[in-house]
């Protein structure tokens, strides 16, 4: 025999991409969850629309509007989160996502209630209630990138999930320095839409598959 045992394999190495069995799961589920996600990076934008007409231009209404529609992205963000866990956990067998995703959806809580409690002009001078914000902000950031760094961890994912990983981790970071909360919009508005592409990546899995 002139076999050499220090030689690569000759047979097919298994696919780390293979789906595996997701039997809670459907095509018409992640399709849904994906548009979803759409809808909470729309519904984003027009919030940030009634702030300014509520901050910067002064419309009572719009701040009322802005008040009530956060609350609704916020619930919806809180449950796509949930359904983001278990379609890692399912699809891709990933751990450590629980304590993570729980506490970045009760800082959401936090930041949303604070939002509706207190007046605008109390966080607009230094007191208690802007010291207390801006912790907010910093252990806000803090959990969502611990979140993110969790994702990234994740092994045999969608390239797109990475991507959505990685923005949620920049945004995560500036987030944290309270300077940066503005901007960190951009790249957690941008992983919203890469989580809705998580979600119909894993449509187009399962339908392949059947």
């Amino acid at each position: 025999m002139d076999e050499n045992p220090y030689a690569a394999p000759q047979t097919d190495l298994v696919d780390a991409q293979a789906p595996r069995e997701l039997p809670d799961w459907s095509p018409g589920l992640l399709n849904l969850l994906g548009w979803l996600c759409l809808i909470s990076a729309l519904g984003s934008v027009v919030l940030l629309a009634f702030i300014f007409l509520g901050d910067f231009v002064g419309l009572e209404s719009a701040s009322r509007v802005a008040d009530w529609l956060g609350l609704a992205v916020m619930l919806l963000g809180s449950y796509l989160s949930l359904r983001l866990k278990g379609f890692a956990e399912a699809r891709f067998a990933a751990g450590g996502l629980a304590w993570p995703t729980w506490l970045v959806i009760l800082a959401g809580v936090v930041t949303q209630a604070m939002l509706m409690l207190v007046d605008d002009q109390a966080l607009a001078k230094l007191g208690w209630e802007l010291g207390s914000y801006l912790a907010l902000m910093v252990g806000y950031g803090a959990v969502t990138v611990w979140l993110a760094v969790r994702l990234l961890k994740v092994q045999n994912v969608y390239p797109v999930f990475r991507v959505m990983a990685w923005l949620l981790l920049v945004g995560g970071v500036m987030m944290a320095t309270v300077l940066l909360v503005m901007v960190a919009l951009l790249p957690l508005l941008a992983s919203s839409v890469a989580m809705a592409l998580v979600f119909f990546q894993g449509a187009r899995d399962m339908t392949g598959r059947a």
